[in-house]
């Protein structure tokens, strides 16, 4: 099926304020591991029955060698008497004075021959996902991708056959084992220095990367977003995949797109049959990537530039605070609007100084709003949210970011050792952003 036949049939999918504006095929990166285990599993079901024969004549009175050989049909050099001394070793049965007898272990067996568990070596199959680094299943197949496919880079930065690999798995791997084995069977242990296999780099699955972008006539209202489609049309799969994926859109824009643009471009729907060639249309405005610095930079600009209402959402207000406070207070002296959203109920710990002031500034200027958000939900009733931990600056109706950047508690200085982080800067639907954002948290403020 072709970039075309899948467009047609999932344009009569989408949802009514919708449209599909690019469909990329892309190539998902996956490590396929194979591993030495050691595993504890139930015998074949064959000689379950011998040692269930071998208990059943113990227990109708043939206790004695001569007595089962005889009674069984056989030799006294057959090698499946044997599996006598196998079974007194688990417990089963006991030997004394040339007499057999069946233990209450043995008499569980007879009810229930899944009970008996032989540890076994054996090669185990995994794959580890490249992107979000869990391991999975092997449910599924993978593929060497050879032909000149977009691939998305393996987050994994182990080399080949590093023991690093395995590292605090043993938990997930024996999750994977049970289920795969139907509970019958389970790891014990596995050789965490010798990796027998390991497909670094190359092993792959087929992926759709399809962007929805709204009708024209609620591109004021509504954001793109995006889903990721398989080949093979497994739901858990693609569900899973898009979950991980689900807020590097624009990033998944940059890396897989051909298009010749920077933020979502849109398709004239009489040149829809054109869509995978590229898209040209001029945008006056750009989405744009900020890094750390970046991020801090523009946070305290904004402060500075602000004429009419800034929000900023953060989970904390520390230390990092303080040196922003002359900054608010001049805002505020020029009559903006100054929205401050904070605090996460499970750790909900600020640093008492920086909010002392916050409070003094709630003191003096009326236009300035410091919402606490756990008290706010109390206070209207909504018990299903405790907090925010999402971190957000709208400022006038240019633009809004939103990232990993904690804006009021990021107190770190260039050159100094930090997490990466990076942010987004978009300057379309500002004025929806608002709406949205105070509406979501029921904040009633007349601001203009």
């Amino acid at each position: 099926m072709d970039i075309q036949e899948i467009h047609k049939k999932l344009d009569n999918q989408c949802p009514s304020d919708y449209r599909i504006n690019e469909i990329i095929p892309f190539a998902y990166p996956y490590r396929r591991v194979r591993i030495n285990a050691t595993v504890n599993k139930s015998p074949e079901k064959s000689i379950q029955q011998v040692y269930s024969v071998f208990l059943k004549t113990i227990k109708s009175g043939y206790n004695k060698e001569e007595q089962i050989i005889k009674f069984l049909g056989l030799n006294k050099e057959d090698f499946i008497l044997r599996e006598l001394y196998f079974l007194r070793e688990r417990g089963f049965v006991n030997f004394a004075s040339g007499v057999w007898s069946v233990t209450e272990q043995g008499e569980e067996f007879v009810r229930d021959n899944s009970i008996l568990k032989i540890l076994e070596e054996e090669e185990f199959e995994f794959l580890i996902d490249g992107i979000s680094n869990e391991a999975l299943n092997k449910d599924f197949k993978t593929h060497q991708i050879k032909q000149d496919v977009k691939k998305l880079p393996s987050e994994i930065t182990y080399s080949n056959r590093n023991p690093e690999l395995l590292k605090d798995r043993s938990v997930q791997l024996s999750d994977i084992y049970k289920k795969k084995n139907e509970g019958k069977a389970y790891l014990v242990d596995y050789d965490k220095s010798n990796i027998k296999f390991d497909s670094e780099n190359k092993e792959f699955c087929m992926y759709y990367f399809i962007e929805y972008i709204p009708i024209k006539e609620r591109e004021n209202e509504l954001e793109p977003y995006m889903e990721i489609r398989n080949i093979d049309k497994d739901i858990s799969k693609q569900k899973r995949v898009t979950g991980i994926l689900k807020n590097r859109h624009q990033e998944l824009i940059d890396l897989l797109s051909d298009s010749e643009r920077t933020s979502f471009s849109k398709i004239p729907e009489e040149n829809l049959e054109s869509f995978h060639s590229g898209f040209t249309e001029k945008k006056d405005t750009e989405v744009q990537t900020l890094s750390v610095w970046e991020t801090q930079e523009k946070f305290a600009e904004a402060l500075k530039t602000v004429k009419s209402k800034i929000l900023i959402e953060s989970p904390w207000i520390k230390r990092a605070t303080l040196k922003y406070i002359e900054a608010f207070e001049q805002a505020l002296k020029r009559n903006v609007n100054v929205i401050v959203l904070y605090g996460i109920e499970e750790k909900d710990e600020h640093h008492r100084k920086a909010e002392k002031e916050m409070e003094r500034l709630t003191s003096l200027y009326e236009n300035f709003h410091l919402i606490h958000l756990p008290t706010h939900f109390d206070k209207i009733g909504n018990s299903k949210m405790t907090g925010t931990h999402k971190k957000l600056i709208i400022k006038d109706n240019d633009y809004y970011i939103n990232g990993s950047f904690n804006f009021l508690s990021f107190n770190k200085e260039q050159g100094q050792k930090i997490a990466n982080e990076e942010s987004t800067l978009i300057p379309q639907n500002v004025e929806t952003k608002w709406k949205n954002t105070l509406e979501e948290y029921e904040i009633n403020l007349n601001l203009k």
